[in-house]
């Protein structure tokens, strides 16, 4: 048997699932500049403040779809925490655990009808959550990102062919007290004396960038290295570095032509 399915339902029902949507969309992408911990402050006072209007509203079909906005709101939550924190495993459980006990109280509180606010208290609520957004949020913004600043060596060594050289190093400071998404610039390199179709040099950091975040005023430096192979053909030492212990590396706004001599590294933004 299925279930019917009046008009109003429909229409409430396609509501919620394009409000959670939306829900996620703006944590997910539209505020994806600021820190994680300004977005899950407002997915989560966007929980309290859905909550608050649900257990504030006479109308029986409103709170519905009002609670159901709210827990839509708190999976977006859930969801942004467990994909932007390394929680671990422990970290996911206890979050799941916590979370499914919150939700056992609100049914338990609903059932005996005491999840109920007066629009003065409900709206007082939805004050204070938002006035701690605006605070989260401010604090963050005027701060601003993490800055990075480069320095790259004058000359480097050839290496063997199977080592690697730094050619420099890369340094990123997060001077907001909320840990931010670090986001390196993309290097490339150009090596010349050498033929058309071996110019380009692949660079690498060290250690690789993951996906973890850069506390509240922490520095992160990295070096940037060029495998020795690059240097070598077929075992031995390409004609143009023959005989030389180092070569000059220069920053380019693009590679060069058939001139200069050595490694050129290009910012690619």
């Amino acid at each position: 048997m299925v279930p019917a399915l009046d008009r109003e339902s429909l229409l409430y029902a396609v509501g919620v699932v394009l409000g959670v949507a939306a829900a996620a969309y703006f944590g997910f992408r539209l505020l994806d500049r600021v820190s994680p911990v300004t977005t899950s402050v407002v997915l989560l006072a966007g929980f309290g403040c859905l909550l608050a209007v649900g257990a504030a509203t006479d109308v029986k079909t409103l709170d519905f779809v009002a609670y159901a906005l709210a827990a839509g709101c708190y999976l977006v939550f859930l969801a942004y925490v467990v994909s932007r924190f390394d929680l671990g495993d422990a970290g996911v459980f206890l979050l799941l655990v916590v979370s499914s006990g919150l939700f056992v109280a609100l049914g338990r509180l609903a059932q005996r009808d005491r999840l109920a606010l007066s629009r003065r208290r409900a709206g007082a609520v939805v004050a204070v959550l938002l006035v701690a957004v605006v605070a989260v949020a401010g604090v963050d913004l005027a701060a601003g990102g993490p800055t990075t600043s480069a320095a790259f060596e004058e000359r480097v060594e050839i290496p063997d062919e199977g080592e690697r050289v730094r050619v420099g190093t890369v340094t990123v400071e997060n001077g907001s007290p909320l840990p931010r998404a670090v986001d390196l610039p993309r290097y490339g390199a150009c090596l010349a004396g050498v033929g058309a179709g071996e110019r380009s040099v692949p660079l690498e950091y060290e250690p690789r960038p993951g996906s973890g975040l850069l506390g509240g005023g922490d520095v992160r430096r990295y070096d940037l290295v060029v495998r020795g192979f690059v240097f070598y053909e077929d075992g031995e030492r390409r004609e143009a570095f023959a005989g030389r212990e180092s070569v000059p590396v220069e920053t380019v706004a693009d590679c060069p032509g058939d001139g200069g001599e050595g490694l050129a590294v290009v910012e690619r933004g």
